[in-house]
Parts: C-alpha cells; structure tokens; sequence
C-alpha cells in the first residue's frame, strides 16, 4: 500500500501547480548616461488587465477602458521596478507614456512607460535592477503570474548594445560601461557566447519549471510507460517534435497564435491523460509515439512564445547558441520531473501486485486529466478577450 501512495504523492506533487503556464514575455531598454538612468519598459494589454481588473463584456475590451487603465498603470509601474546603487534605492518617475500604434493580440499590444532615474555623484560601474510585476496576483491556484524582461543595455556615449534576461523577483548587477572607451559605427550588439548560453540556459529551465502544463502532458506519457526503453522512445518523440516547431517559429518559418496553441496544450494533457484510462494498450504501440510527435509540435510553439522576443536583435550566432542553449534547458527541467516520477513508478511496479499497478495508473491519469480540464478552462478564460 505504501508505494501506491508514493506513487499518488509523486503524480500529484507533479501536478497539483500544472494549472498554467503564465509566462509573460516583455522588453526593457535600458540607458545609462552621466546624470540620470533612462528605462522604457513594454507593458501588454494583457498586463493591464491583470493588474488594473480590465473584464472583458462580449469578449471585448473597450479602447477608453484600456487607456484609463495604462494611465493608473504609471504608479505601479514605477513602484515595481527597483533599481539601486550599492544598496542606495534610486527614485524614478514614469515621465512619458507612449500608445500602441496598433492593437492586436493581448500580448503583442504594449503601451511603453519611459522612467527617469536622476543620478548625484559620480557615474556608478554598476546598477541593480529589480523587478515583480504581477506576483500578487494568481493566473491559476497556487500559480502567479511570470514577467520576465529582456533587457537591452546601452551607454550613452556607446554604440554597443548588450542583452540579458531578467526574470520577476530576480536581483540582477548591470555594468553601466562608465570608464570604457565608447564605441564608433553603427549600433551593434555585443555578445558574450559563454554568457549567452548560460542566460537561455537557465531560462530554458525555468520556462519548464514554471510551465506546468508541459509536465502535466510528459507525466502523462511517463506514467504508462513499462520499461526505460518504452520511457526513452516517448520522450524522444516528443523531444524532436517540440525542438522541430521551436526552430522553425524562432526562424519566423512557421507560427501559431497563443488563442490556438494554450487551448491546444490543455487538451493533449487531456487526451493523453484519457487514452492511458480508456485505451491502455495503446500507450505500448507506435500510436503513443504518434501521438507524444503530434502534441509535441504543439508544445514547441509553446515554448517559442516565451522566447521570441528573448531572442530579438540577437546576431545570428548568437540566435543559434540562445536556441540550443534554451532547447538543452527545456531538456534539463523535463527530466527534473520524468527521470523521478519514472524511477517512483518502477520501485512501485516492482513491489506492487498487478492488481494494484493499473489502478494506480487510473488514478494517476484521472489526476491529471482533471489538472488538463481545470488548465483548459483557465487557459480559455485569460484568452477570452480581443480587440
């Protein structure tokens, strides 16, 4: 009985947070010059509905709801992100805000706030910057919502332009570039290969790690599996699908909107989920790996959704380097999940008589189709509203 519950406990600490994947994928500019910092930071419609309560009536926003609530942004803004000098708090104000010159897309509509941080003294070497939009509200529960910024860095007296990956809550030092010699030419953008694949490395794990939805649908695969050869083929289905759709949207070769591919996510955590209920045999054939090669497109554009943006401006070097780096990433954060829930499940085969093993695997299975509905029903809702 023991290892039954183990294997309950290991599916539900899986799952019980695999109501979302919330993440929200902006750009900050940065502008380091003698007497004051200047940052413009994108804000989505989306956002803004979030942090100023925007209900949709019809499945529409109305434009002058959307202004207003841009215009009572500015203090939230201005309180959330941080930046300071050696431990000293700076004070900036929102000094201008600039309109979308379009609307489409929720999270492709951004009004820019353009802050100013006036600075005394000497120029400093270094700024940390931190920031925590929207962590006090839930997109799910239990789940808040992930802002994270690309941040693109220049000098003054520079041409050169620098890009890191600033995550919500994340303290982060930046070099100003005071006391380098500035550059000449047209604006180029400085990359460091080792740092760059560190920073989409690491943000490759943490788009897993905080994007349940991805681990509902792999713990759904997992959990049927008998063998580690069956476990390696499924994986490896779903690996090379998700990579294929990954490339070809970061290429800007083939894309999907997030109305099609959130829904699409939550309905493969589903079908899989119910399949290994209703048609376990199936999860031994060829039609598994079918199936885990299907979904796994979908789940690639996914990803993509969280990086196009990242990797905006990249020299193509570097946009191969942040690709593979963020691909080994999604790699790494799968297997966090898999590697211990797979492991969990064959101690418990291995203990368990048949006639508890297929319903654990029942309960597990309903487990996560009920996590599936609950996220298709979230993912329907934030994606209920347009223009």
């Amino acid at each position: 009985m023991r290892p039954l519950l183990l294997i309950l406990l290991a599916l539900f600490g899986a799952t019980r947070m695999a109501a979302a994947h919330p993440l929200l994928q902006n750009a900050m500019w940065v502008q380091f010059e003698p007497k004051r910092i200047r940052v413009a930071v994108n804000v989505s419609v989306r956002e803004l509905a979030v942090a100023q309560g925007l209900t949709a009536r019809d499945d529409n926003f109305e434009s002058a709801a959307v202004a207003a609530a841009a215009e009572r942004h500015r203090d939230y803004v201005a309180r959330h992100l941080m930046l300071s000098i050696d431990g000293r708090a700076l004070t900036g104000e929102v000094a201008h805000v600039t309109d979308p010159p379009i609307f489409s897309e929720p999270e492709k509509t951004y009004y820019q706030y353009e802050l100013e941080y006036p600075l005394s003294g000497p120029p400093p070497a270094r700024v940390t910057i931190v920031q925590d939009m929207l962590r006090e509200w839930p997109y799910a529960l239990g789940t808040p919502w992930d802002v994270t910024y690309i941040v693109r860095l220049k000098h003054s007296d520079s041409n050169t332009v620098t890009t890191e990956v600033l995550r919500g809550r994340e303290s982060k030092e930046f070099p100003t570039g005071w006391g380098t010699a500035p550059a000449s030419g047209p604006q180029v953008v400085q990359m460091d290969g080792g740092r760059t694949f560190r920073e989409y490395f690491w943000h490759g794990v943490m788009h897993i790690l905080t994007g349940w939805d991805h681990l509902l649908f792999v713990s759904a695969l997992v959990i049927a599996t008998m063998n580690l050869w069956e476990m390696v083929k499924v994986i490896a289905a779903f690996t090379l699908a998700h990579t294929l759709t990954l490339t070809l949207s970061v290429f800007d070769i083939f894309r999907l909107p997030a109305w099609v591919v959130e829904p699409m996510i939550a309905i493969s955590i589903i079908f899989v989920a119910l399949e290994n209920i209703l048609w376990p045999q199936r999860a031994h054939s060829r039609v598994r790996l079918g199936v885990a090669f299907g979904f796994g497109l979908i789940h690639g554009l996914g990803f993509a959704g969280g990086l196009l943006e990242a990797m905006a401006g990249l020299p193509h070097v570097g946009t191969w380097i942040a690709l593979g780096a963020f691909s080994l990433g999604v790699e790494v954060g799968h297997q966090v999940v898999v590697l211990p829930l797979f492991g969990t499940l064959a101690l418990g085969r291995q203990r368990l008589r048949e006639s508890w093993t297929q319903p654990a695997l029942r309960s597990g299975s309903i487990l996560i189709s009920l996590c599936g509905a609950y996220y298709l029903c979230v993912a329907l809702k934030v994606l209920s509203f347009k223009f």
